[in-house]
């Protein structure tokens, strides 16, 4: 049975149920504050606009996550965006740890990045992220694998310069 929304209290619903994981994946993707705010407004507008139906919470979120990566990379194509500057800025409350992790993850491929926010911070599967980034299971499994290489490559780097 597909699920339709179209009252205020059921997109309040699902802001409040999707907002923080659309937020953070947007963040994780441009990096910036006031960008992933765009990403943020841009995602529940289109969710609004098109008012999708869907046939369980798994297509759901899917969707989201999907429009969310969708929305980032036409922010990083559009012409303002090339003209931007590149504000330097972290989520706010975040301990040294989170921040030095994040650093970290910001030396990732953006492609990574995704994979890694969805995989531990959203806790979905492999299956499921193959999914909602239409990749191969095998090729999200392998770039966990590569982008796991690479932060320890990044941490024991540093260990060394320290």
């Amino acid at each position: 049975m597909l699920q339709s929304y179209s009252g205020n209290d059921c997109v309040t619903d699902v802001v409040e149920k999707y907002a923080n994981m659309v937020y953070k994946l947007a963040f994780a993707r441009v990096k910036n504050k006031n960008d992933a705010d765009d990403i943020f407004q841009e995602v529940f507008l289109t969710f609004v606009r098109r008012k999708p139906k869907f046939e369980n919470e798994e297509h759901e979120k899917a969707w989201f996550i999907r429009v969310t990566i969708n929305c980032s990379k036409d922010f990083w194509k559009s012409q303002s965006r090339r003209n931007h500057d590149e504000l330097d800025e972290n989520i706010e409350g975040a301990t040294p740890e989170e921040e030095i992790l994040s650093e970290y993850l910001d030396k990732l491929p953006e492609d990574y990045r995704v994979i890694v926010h969805l995989f531990y911070y959203e806790d979905m599967s492999t299956k499921d992220i193959a999914k909602a980034t239409y990749k191969k299971e095998s090729t999200v499994r392998m770039a966990l694998t590569r982008a796991r290489r690479l932060l320890k490559e990044f941490m024991e780097g540093d260990e060394t310069d320290a």
